[in-house]
Formats: structure tokens, C-alpha cells, sequence
């Protein structure tokens, strides 16, 4: 998402200033709050930029029924409330309140309320659509995201078991990560800053609450934009490269996975992608969602590791009865 000048789009991305406002909107609808220093910071904007984006963002709540406050004396904004019907809509109001009501169903539970005030907009069926899991109303995680949720509107302090471990924690948002559901959290008595991210479905509840703080907003590193590469680990981040087949590489090489990665491309029409990531096993995993058409290729030590979880794969598989 960082700013590039100059720079042409390749065919059928959005434009980078749309982007980046459904960006900041939905951290917004996240967390309800976000500094005009950290959109400067995320997406290398001027202040100038920054202050815009959030004036053509409130000119669009007007029609589509929420409101951006005017940043506050920590330089802060706020979205106040998402609870208007929407107006009549011109042709490109509709494509994009097509694309943000997606991106609310997906979500799932939480932002059913936002998704239920766009409804009457009648819209027409969205070009590009966003596909996801959504989580099952009434589940342990969804009973979870609510306990989280109505703690973090109170600005309450929670305590959990995570991992068999007590854990007290401040929490800051919620995100979602192929149909996965974590909480970014500043964790108290922790090591450093105490910044960190927990797996929902691996949080015990119930969740309790104790105690009040300021909230805070989180590291950039954090709210990352990047689907590999965000998992935190403790120790220096190390290069790890996938190779892709011929068949896949079209497919593979034309996503952005993470900010950093580096492409190369081969003679016979494969690929390989560099990652920099503090969790080996996260790129193992992405390769093998990709079948035999993506391998592990470096460093050794990573493909023994990829080597050793198929290993594994393949023992469960022979543990099977045959039909």
C-alpha cells in the first residue's frame, strides 16, 4: 500500500488513493479510532494527503451514512456512527458501497449492523466481490470476538487463558486473516512493549474484565497489511523462497503477499518469491495450500523443516483405513 510516485497500476488494480481510503475506513471500522500520524507513516502521505483522504472519506459518509470526526487535540479521528440509511447513489457510489458491503459480510457477526444500513441502497451486483469464511453466529469464537468487543468499547482491561497461560491484556482491534479471527493486544507484565497478537479460537474463555486504560494505538508493524510475513516471532527475521511451477507462477507472482517480497523469474516459466518472515512454518503453509505446484526451495534448513511436515502429512494419510 506504500506510496509509489509515479508508478502505473497494472490492469484491474484499484486505483491507489481508492485503495488506501478503504483502507484507513476500515481500520477505522475496526478500531473506531486512527491518527493522522500513522496514516502519514503507513502509507508515506504528507499531512496535507493525510487530511484529505479523511475530507473525501467524510463527503462519501455523508451519503453513505457515517461520520468522521475532526481530529482531536492528540491528533486523532474518530468514526462516530455508521447507523443512516443510504441515499440515492450515483454509479460509482454504488461500486464501491458494493465492495465495502462485501467486505462486511465477510467480517461476518460483528459489522452485521453496518452491512444491515447498506442493504436498502439497492445495489447492484458487485464486479469484484470478496470471498470469505464467515464466522458462525453463536460459536466460541464469535462468543469470544462479543466478550472482546463490548470490553473494548468500555475501554476495559480482560483477563484469559491463552495458551495455558493467565493473560492480561489491554485489547486494541480485532483482524481477520483468511477466515481466521485474532486480537492485537498490549499484554500487561509482558517483555518490551508487551504488543501482541492472539489467535481467538486459541483464547479459553471466559473472558473477564478488570480494570479500565487509555487505549493506545498499535505498532504499525501490527495492523500490517501483508498475508505473509505478519506472525510475530521472537529472534531476527530470516529469507525464505518458495519456488512456483509454470502452471502457478501467473497466479502466484501477480498478488503482493508482503511489501518486501522479491520475484524472480526463470526461463521455463517458474517462479520464485522471496518472503522475509520470523515463522518458517507460516510460508510452509502457504506453499502447501498450493498442492505440488509450490515448493520450499531455500534456505536448507527450511526445506528439511517443509521436507519433515509433509513427512508428517503423508503419516496421517497412511494411518487411514482404505476403503
Amino acid at each position: 500500500m506504500a506510496k509509489i510516485p509515479g508508478k502505473a497500476r497494472a490492469s484491474g488494480q484499484p486505483a491507489e488513493a481508492t485503495a488506501r481510503k478503504i483502507s484507513v475506513l476500515l481500520h477505522l471500522l475496526r478500531s473506531r479510532r486512527i491518527g493522522v500520524a500513522f496514516i502519514q507513516k503507513q502509507f508515506r502521505l504528507s499531512e496535507r494527503q493525510a487530511l484529505r483522504d479523511l475530507q473525501e472519506l467524510r463527503k462519501l459518509g455523508a451519503t453513505l451514512g457515517f461520520t468522521i470526526t475532526k481530529r482531536d487535540s492528540a491528533g486523532n479521528v474518530e468514526l462516530a456512527d455508521f447507523a443512516n440509511r443510504p441515499e440515492s447513489l450515483g454509479a460509482g457510489e454504488r461500486s464501491l458501497t458494493a465492495l465495502v458491503l462485501e467486505l462486511f459480510k465477510a467480517f461476518g457477526e460483528p459489522l452485521a449492523p453496518f452491512a444491515d444500513s447498506l442493504v436498502d441502497a439497492q445495489l447492484e451486483s458487485p464486479f469484484v466481490r470478496v470471498v470469505m469464511p464467515r464466522l458462525e453466529a453463536g460459536s466460541a469464537v464469535a462468543t469470544i470476538l462479543n466478550d472482546l468487543s463490548a470490553a473494548w468499547e468500555r475501554g476495559a482491561r480482560v483477563r484469559f487463558r491463552y495458551k495455558n497461560k493467565e493473560r492480561e491484556v489491554e485489547p486494541a482491534l480485532a483482524m481477520v486473516r483468511s477466515g481466521r479471527y485474532y486480537l492485537v493486544a498490549r499484554e500487561l507484565g509482558a517483555a518490551g512493549h508487551g504488543w501482541r497478537i492472539y489467535s481467538m479460537d486459541e483464547i479459553r474463555g471466559p473472558v473477564r474484565r478488570c480494570g479500565s486504560f487509555v487505549p493506545k494505538p498499535p505498532p504499525a508493524e501490527y495492523v500490517s497489511t501483508d498475508t505473509i510475513g505478519w506472525i510475530k516471532h521472537e529472534g531476527k527475521k530470516q529469507r525464505v523462497e518458495v519456488t512456483v511451477s509454470p502452471k502457478l507462477a501467473p497466479t502466484a507472482t501477480s498478488r503482493r503477499w508482503q511489501a518486501p517480497q522479491e520475484t524472480t523469474q526463470h526461463p521455463d516459466g517458474s517462479a520464485t518469491i522471496a518472503f522475509s518472515v520470523g515463522d518458517v512454518d507460516e510460508v510452509i503453509r502457504w506453499a502447501l495450500g498450493f498442492g505440488d505446484e509450490a515448493w520450499v526451495s531455500a534456505p536448507p534448513a527450511a526445506v528439511e523443516r517443509a521436507k519433515a511436515m509433509v513427512a508428517q502429512i503423508a503419516a496421517r494419510y497412511s494411518a487411514l483405513p482404505r476403503s
